[in-house]
């Protein structure tokens, strides 16, 4: 299309068109963010904030969350994020902190940001500060010093505002950690009714004068899918990454350069004897399990074999295996049990090591050393990912010569015409989920041929697989069927839908029995439904053994003891459950609970946080704010 357009560039109506293009990249801030002129994306109060700020600000955050997701944020993401507000939101705040820290007299000075800046490890060699470096540094980032500087100095500026508004907060008292303590661990008992559609299917009633009301309110779920017709070109990167020969000199190059990416971890294989006892077991319990590991401890270090005590002790279920764990990095392990394997020999047998599991005895059996993978064993991978990255750069270049050359000749007919080796492929009529193959394994594809129109040739399409280029040949719309040709499915489907009716008028029938005062044992015994019991839950899921669905659990934690059933039945998958709070725990600190200075810290942090954030809004309230029309 390029060469096309160079090829017409003489053209008046050419000259016109990519004015107008200027044009919209001007008013649609392309260019607008990038001019330069004196103009301020925002401003507040008195400090104006440059378009340049704000692009620079805009690009890091879309490439940060760009970097999340693999480099491509997903098609409609930072529409749904709204990336454009969030940074504006965060210059804003950053704003009005330096404008506070100066009410508030924090002054950062020049020392402080030298001292600051030679404590960076990003400037220095073997430890220490080289101003060498720091210039390459800034260089290679497109930043003079003095402007590097003067960034640090208004970083700094923030942090001391921040800092100093949140040591407002400096007490967290034992009332708000017992409280948040027995909230965090608070557990519930709910009884609860389930209502299933199934139980109410041969009540429903079906006669044809139903059915025909029924289709007429639903006739457009039985719509048939639109079907076509197309020819299509493809170059997808596995074809043509098949063609290309990769010599060997580049295969060694990607190799030396990616060494890291063939490293294997270092791996060892222990057994293991655990005495189980969680988070949630009494201090009793972890005494008595503990008391247990130390005895199996010194039956093994004693000489008794190993794996024989295993299956006869362990708690758990490598004890049909004598406690074999096979080989594992030391990453796939939580820290303490790992930290204990990866200090032992083989042969050795660690202290009794306590885990959130409960109490383990290990053995390490063998260690296999981290390696790196030869060239010979890699070859094929390196090979196939140097042609698939050569395939994307020569997909486009032949996709996009052939779509040049369709324009150019007409239509994709003439161009198969004059281009005898174009393998163009033609479709019998497909609906979207029976498409060939080749274009099934496209989302992208597919979601560009079902939007043309008959007759249409589409524009270069890049997909998942490749690029391709799509013509509608003909098209069957949509249509919905006869009553007579889907009665039958109709039927089916109506006592479905019925069903989950009569389930739900049901539901909300024991409900209000409940809220009239009836218990719920009672409700069950005289409409022949079994009360079950859902036994200790945790707002956390945590050792949760109930069939009460987790779905449901956060609402059941809104019920009291004077408002303990909810307004209306819940539901999931089609099943309703009535039910109603029958018990609360709220546990009680122990003297001696670890988590006491985890909490009073969890507590700091969210305190200060609410008080830096509604210091922030009070500035901002107060603030006069303009933010230029085309953000």
């Amino acid at each position: 299309m390029l060469q096309f357009l160079r090829k017409k560039a003489q053209s008046t109506i050419i000259q016109i068109i990519v004015v107008v293009i200027a044009l919209v990249f001007i008013f649609w801030g392309v260019g607008t963010n990038l001019r330069g002129d004196r103009q301020s994306a925002l401003k507040i109060n008195d400090e104006e904030i440059s378009f340049q700020e704000f692009q620079r600000a805009y690009d890091r955050a879309y490439e940060q969350m760009s970097n999340q997701f693999g480099g491509n944020i997903p098609k409609g993401l930072a529409e749904a994020l709204n990336i454009k507000q969030q940074v504006i939101n965060q210059l804003i705040q950053t704003s009005l902190l330096r404008q506070g820290a100066a009410a508030m007299g924090i002054h950062v000075s020049d020392e402080e940001v030298r001292l600051a800046i030679e404590d960076m490890v990003q400037f220095q060699d073997d430890g220490r500060f080289s101003i060498e470096k720091y210039k390459t540094v800034l260089a290679a980032n497109r930043m003079a010093p003095t402007k590097f500087e003067a960034s640090m100095k208004v970083d700094r500026l923030s942090q001391m505002a921040s800092r100093e508004v949140a040591n407002f907060v400096a007490i967290a008292t034992d009332f708000e950690i017992e409280d948040l303590y027995s909230r965090i661990n608070e557990k519930i008992d709910l009884q609860y009714i389930t209502v299933e559609p199934s139980r109410f299917e041969d009540k429903v009633e079906i006669n044809d004068t139903l059915l025909t009301d029924w289709f007429a309110t639903v006739k457009d779920n039985y719509k048939t899918e639109p079907q076509i017709k197309l020819k299509y070109l493809t170059f997808t990167y596995d074809t043509i990454g098949r063609k290309i020969e990769v010599e060997d000199a580049k295969v060694e190059e990607y190799y030396r350069a990616n060494l890291n990416d063939f490293k294997v971890a270092e791996q060892r294989r222990a057994r293991h004897i655990i005495f189980q006892a969680g988070p949630d077991d009494s201090k009793q319990v972890h005494q008595e399990k503990k008391q247990e590991a130390e005895a199996i401890l010194k039956r093994a270090k004693d000489g008794e074999d190993f794996a024989e005590l295993a299956a006869g002790f362990s708690e758990g279920p490598s004890r049909q295996t004598g406690g074999d764990l096979g080989f594992f990095t030391k990453e796939s392990m939580v820290p303490p049990f790992s930290d204990a394997v990866f200090s032992l020999a083989p042969g050795q047998i660690s202290d009794v090591v306590k885990t959130q599991f409960g109490y383990h005895v290990i053995k390490l059996e063998e260690i296999k050393p981290a390696a790196t993978k030869p060239l010979a064993a890699v070859k094929e991978q390196i090979v196939a990912i140097l042609q698939q990255k050569e395939a994307q750069r020569f997909a486009f270049q032949l996709a996009n010569s052939a779509y040049e050359g369709i324009i150019g000749a007409g239509s994709l007919d003439k161009y198969g015409e004059n281009n005898k080796d174009a393998e163009i492929k033609e479709s019998d009529f497909f609906a979207r989920e029976n498409s060939p193959d080749q274009l099934g394994k496209d989302p992208k594809f597919l979601q560009q041929i079902f939007a043309l129109n008959k007759s249409e040739l589409s524009s270069l399409v890049k997909g998942d697989t490749g690029y391709g280029i799509f013509f509608i040949e003909d098209m069957i719309e949509p249509t919905i069927p006869e009553f007579k040709v889907i009665k039958d499915t109709l039927a089916k489907d109506f006592r479905v839908a019925e069903s989950k009716n009569l389930a739900k008028a049901e539901a909300d029938k024991l409900l209000e029995q409940l809220k009239n005062g009836k218990e719920l044992a009672v409700i069950g015994t005289e409409n022949n439904y079994e009360v079950h019991d859902s036994g200790p839950l945790t707002q956390n899921g945590q050792n949760n053994e109930s069939e009460f669905p987790e779905s449901l659990i956060n609402n059941g934690f809104l019920l009291s003891s004077t408002s303990p059933y909810p307004d209306t039945p819940g539901m999931v998958d089609d099943t309703y459950y009535v039910y109603l709070l029958s018990g609360r725990e709220l546990p009680k600190m122990k003297e001696d609970e670890d988590d006491a200075e985890r909490i009073r810290q969890v507590l700091l942090q969210y305190k200060r946080q609410q008080l830096l954030t509604a210091w922030l809004q009070n500035l901002e309230a107060k603030a006069q704010i303009t933010r230029h029309a085309s953000l």
